[in-house]
């Protein structure tokens, strides 16, 4: 008996360590979008079988790979959402509703808000998720912010602040509260309320997060750049036109926006316009469309703050959508030239070399 019980711990330690090292190589593979190797990775920890110690996260994170790889695609169909909701319900179903399935549950809710369209659905969910007790504070905060998105999709716009405020009082330091903060100032950028969001936009400019810090500046750049002659009136059409977007009205953003090039054509916002028209097209899956307001903004407005994007993303068009890999090498050799110390460089320099067939050291 004592023999067959230290095969058993041995056993279950080799299981560990083997569970850890093909956990670290599914996540790997999924930082690089290869999900059909994370898929592979995670669906071994499940074929252990329940026993497994990482039988939970593998369950879970299979279903997050599936998500990446459906929404992280451009033409994805209303079938592959349907198929990616199923396998949440099944894996809930399994795994029940707790504290340490808030991040599925989250994720279920995100898909029905904002993907198919179900908003109410998604609100059940998340005020079931944030009233969890003993769950872990931080997850319960990411829930929270997910309602007030759901809720801002949803024109709860009230509602919407007092939750961001919630998570930034509770996490005021923190990442998570720097979120919240950035999240509450965009919400004032939507009202129209530009001076108020541009001071907590100045705060988060210098946040240790990289992510947040760039978002706000970006904000922060757009108002500066569009209300120094006092005539706010373009910029609160477009912001309206912002918020359509991400309240899933397109073709009422896009007329807001053509208002804008109606009264005020000669505007600095024709850039940022544009910029918009193509993630729309782009999200729609329109990609000559798409090209199209890319090339526009290129042809007459390299200059401005939004250049690098638009060269940058019409040579992500060409490398992925279109298959015209010369032309993505030309376009990423043009954007290292024209603007050496762009936030793409590092990645265009990556894509120009690989394109050439250079051997590529990480």
């Amino acid at each position: 008996f004592e023999s067959a019980f230290l095969q058993t711990k041995a056993l279950e330690k080799r299981l560990r360590l083997d569970g850890a090292k093909i956990m670290a190589l599914a996540t790997l593979a999924s930082a690089n979008r290869d999900y059909e190797v994370a898929a592979k990775c995670y669906q071994y920890i499940i074929d252990q079988g329940k026993s497994n110690p990482y039988y939970l996260n593998a369950r879970m994170e299979l279903v997050s790979a599936l998500n990446s790889k459906i929404t992280n695609n451009p033409v994805y169909t209303k079938q592959d959402l349907l198929l990616l909701e199923k396998n949440y319900l099944n894996t809930l179903t399994e795994l029940g509703k707790s504290p340490a399935t808030l991040s599925m549950l989250r994720g279920l809710a995100h898909l029905e808000a904002f993907y198919l369209y179900k908003p109410d659905t998604a609100i059940t969910i998340l005020e079931e998720a944030v009233s969890f007790q003993r769950a872990d504070p931080r997850s319960i905060a990411e829930c929270k912010l997910e309602l007030a998105d759901v809720l801002l999709f949803t024109g709860e716009l009230w509602e919407t602040a007092l939750l961001y405020a919630q998570v930034e009082k509770s996490f005021k330091e923190e990442p998570i509260g720097q979120e919240a903060k950035f999240r509450n100032a965009r919400l004032s950028y939507y009202h129209g309320d530009f001076e108020w969001s541009k001071a907590q936009l100045n705060v988060l400019k210098s946040s240790t997060a990289k992510l947040i810090a760039n978002d706000a500046l970006d904000l922060a750049l757009l108002i500066s750049d569009n209300t120094v002659d006092s005539n706010y009136v373009p910029l609160e059409i477009y912001s309206r036109a912002d918020l359509l977007i991400y309240q899933n009205q397109d073709s009422l953003a896009l007329l807001t926006f053509d208002s804008i090039n109606a009264q005020f054509p000669t505007h600095a916002l024709q850039d940022e316009v544009l910029f918009k028209k193509y993630q729309i097209e782009f999200r729609k899956g329109n990609f000559e469309k798409a090209a199209g307001f890319l090339n526009e903004i290129r042809d007459k407005y390299a200059g401005d703050i939004l250049g690098d994007d638009a060269l940058f993303k019409l040579a992500e068009l060409n490398q992925y959508q279109f298959k015209n890999l010369p032309k993505a090498k030309e376009l990423y050799q043009e954007l290292l030239t024209e603007f050496p110390g762009s936030l793409y460089t590092v990645e265009s320099r990556k894509r120009f070399r690989n394109l050439r067939g250079d051997a590529i050291v990480n």
